[in-house]
């Protein structure tokens, strides 16, 4: 059972104020400016709270909203209460709470934004503005398992901005490996790339980028895709063919992109299964 909202944070915030590291005073609280204060309430309450409490139940919102309470500044206090509206797709609810985190811990937050800007709610030009900007305050930085260039070039494809697409792309990958030629490149870096190529009609750099995504993740259901579609612009229709059906079996064993939040937004270029199966039976 829930508990209400007063007394959950009647208890959260007598039991903080007992651990401030400052004398209590007749109407004693806690320095909300010290960033070891707001730590120290992030460690103990949000830190793992997927794993305490589902965003599903009111519990969720009662403890982001206690720890607002008691420092209204603590900024991933914000993030964490707009994840259930992310979730169910009311981004009215969500957006000023992710701008209030932004606006609290740009470092931490604005790259964040702008995956929730790309990913979610398609607006790429705000999500090209936001990466631009956490590049200039976390360099060479990484969201969600991929460089805030990846992002930029998913924006830029998306956009139809193919040059500034590649080297978005190029970049990504270029901070992956140093240079290092050797270095294991993430599939969807290569994948996506493979599919910008496409795009520009450069079946050959096209064919060779989804190849080395196939190589490192063969059940890619999107890049069997795509590779078949090259092969059509290449009317090489038995490897159409073929890799049509690679695809198709993919999605069918529940292969798929891979990515985070993938069950509640779809990707750029993501296929399906029923366009796989609407290719297959066009006439060649």
């Amino acid at each position: 059972m829930v508990k209400p909202l007063i007394l959950f944070l009647s208890f959260l915030l007598s039991a903080f104020l007992c651990s401030c590291q400052q004398p209590l005073q007749k109407t004693s609280t806690c320095d909300c400016s010290n960033s070891r204060v707001r730590d120290s309430l992030v460690e103990k309450y949000l830190d793992n709270l997927v794993e305490r409490v589902s965003y599903n139940t009111p519990n969720w919102q009662t403890v982001c909203d206690s720890v607002i309470a008691i420092c209204p500044n603590v900024a991933a206090a914000y993030q964490l209460k707009a994840i259930p509206f992310i979730k169910y797709g009311d981004f009215a609810k969500a957006f000023p709470l992710e701008d209030k985190a932004v606006e609290l811990d740009p470092n931490q937050f604005t790259s964040y934004r702008g995956f929730l800007k790309c990913i979610f709610t398609k607006d790429y030009e705000g999500a090209i503005i936001d990466f631009q900007n956490a590049e200039k305050l976390v360099p060479n930085g990484y969201e969600m398992d991929h460089t805030f260039f990846f992002y930029e070039g998913l924006c830029n494809l998306e956009l139809t901005h193919y040059a500034d697409a590649e080297k978005n792309f190029k970049k990504d990958i270029y901070i992956q490996t140093g240079g290092d030629t050797t270095k294991t490149i993430h599939y969807n870096s290569l994948f996506y790339l493979g599919v910008l190529y496409y795009e520009m009609k450069n079946y050959s750099l096209a064919k060779e980028y989804l190849l080395k995504c196939l190589a490192i993740y063969e059940q890619h259901p999107d890049a069997n895709y795509y590779l078949a579609m090259v092969y059509k612009k290449m009317k090489d229709f038995n490897l159409e063919k073929k890799y049509l059906a690679v695809s198709k079996k993919a999605f069918e064993d529940k292969y798929d992109l891979v990515e985070d939040n993938i069950v509640y937004a779809n990707y750029p270029h993501q296929v399906t299964l029923y366009e796989v199966e609407q290719a297959m039976k066009e006439p060649k």
